[in-house]
């Protein structure tokens, strides 16, 4: 039998917030963490902008021994994940750890974050030089390991590397499990460390940067007439996911329930995407077939929006495909516009965002927005947040590769 999937923790670190209030609070205020990067020099790079996580200890989070060892993604993938538990109010110690599993996603792992010291290490002494758990600690899925090893996890886990839509397939994986009845409560989410020299190098090389610098908090405008492209972030965002029996036998504070999940892709091109939005219609009106729902349940669109002429055209196209004359009447928001573009973490940023849409009846607005496009014309809440009843959300990831993603999160009725 399917069983009830709630969300019961949010867990964030983020430029704009460490943890879900400070998160939430700048998201719904429209109060941008992007910033000039300060950790390296940027003479080199036509984009100077990104955001950054300061003031952020891994010690805090995970034993020194082992933060010492691990790669920046694996310390934000584990904080994330500490403070999902904390929120969710679960004593793990009371917690069979077989039922308990976790899955998570990045796109770069510890490329151009971790690896250069092991290339640099390997290059100028060889291998007997190379510190023995270093050549794990860049793998993609040594963050998910970190996670179980610090939490003491030892049911399902596993790794998506699906770009932007990593955490939202992540979601998806967690999801199964949980129906399946492989487990009763599952982590999951996205990490990624990416503002690095490499990673800014070799993401301005691909010109998907904008190339507005001054002032950094207005760079990143998703619809806006005036768009040029993306601002890169680094962190993560990791949530409790439970079964609903679970949840409501330990008296768990419900934030929603996913409905409905579904992926397609383009096959078109690694980096350019269609203008159509077939692509991302399709995801979502499969997705709104697995809830059983129609576009009249739909309630808010917490989109991808990032900023790139091309792409936030398309996604326009494919609600309106998707939803008919309905996409007029549903506002639609990007908040990263206020957080960056974090690549895997985006959609589980999006996710708890919109549990907090649910609780708190606040959707945040698209900051940034000052000169209309006429082929994006929707209701993208600009500049200000809105109070509106919100019951249903929609929330859409797009990543290199041509990948979408669509996951719908319910207010829970037991």
């Amino acid at each position: 039998m399917r069983r009830r999937v709630v969300i019961t923790g949010l867990g964030v670190v983020a430029s704009c917030g460490i943890g879900r209030e400070a998160f939430w609070d700048s998201v719904s205020n429209g109060r941008s963490g992007i910033d000039w990067i300060q950790g390296f020099d940027t003479s080199d790079l036509y984009c100077k902008i990104a955001g950054e996580i300061l003031n952020f200890k891994a010690e805090d989070y995970m034993k020194p021994r082992e933060a010492r060892r691990a790669g920046a993604f694996a310390h934000y993938a584990v904080a994330a994940a500490r403070l999902a538990v904390t929120d969710s109010g679960m004593d793990l110690s009371r917690e069979d750890r077989y039922r308990l599993g976790a899955v998570m996603s990045t796109s770069t792992a510890g490329a151009g974050e971790h690896s250069p010291a092991l290339y640099s290490t390997f290059e100028q002494e060889g291998a007997k030089a190379v510190e023995m758990t270093h050549p794990t600690q860049v793998l993609a899925h040594s963050a998910t390991s970190h996670v179980c090893i610090e939490l003491g996890l030892k049911g399902p886990n596993s790794t998506c590397s699906v770009a932007c839509v990593g955490s939202l397939d992540a979601v998806a994986s967690a999801s199964n499990s949980l129906r399946t009845g492989q487990a009763d409560m599952m982590l999951a989410g996205g990490t990624e460390a990416c503002v690095t020299p490499f990673g800014m190098g070799v993401l301005c090389r691909q010109r998907v940067f904008t190339s507005y610098n001054d002032p950094p908090q207005a760079a990143c405008r998703p619809y806006d007439g005036t768009r040029d492209g993306i601002v890169v972030s680094d962190g993560a965002g990791v949530v409790m996911l439970e079964t609903a029996a679970h949840a409501l036998e330990r008296g768990a504070k419900i934030y929603g329930e996913v409905v409905g999940h579904s992926c397609t892709t383009e096959a078109y091109h690694l980096l350019a995407s269609t203008m159509t939005g077939v692509e991302l219609a399709h995801a979502l009106q499969q997705a709104l077939l697995q809830a059983k729902l129609s576009p009249l349940d739909l309630d808010y669109l917490c989109a991808h929006g990032v900023g790139s002429m091309p792409y936030d055209i398309a996604e326009t196209n494919a609600f309106k495909l998707a939803l008919g004359d309905r996409a007029y009447n549903i506002p639609v928001s990007s908040i990263k516009s206020t957080t960056g573009q974090p690549f895997s973490p985006g959609g589980a940023w999006q996710l708890i965002s919109s549990c907090m849409t649910l609780e708190t009846g606040l959707v945040p607005p698209t900051i940034n927005y000052q000169v209309p496009d006429p082929e994006c014309d929707l209701d993208y809440v600009p500049n200000w947040a809105r109070r509106a009843r919100v019951d249903t959300i929609s929330i859409n990831a797009h990543g290199f590769g041509g990948t979408h993603g669509v996951v719908l999160v319910r207010r829970f009725v037991a």
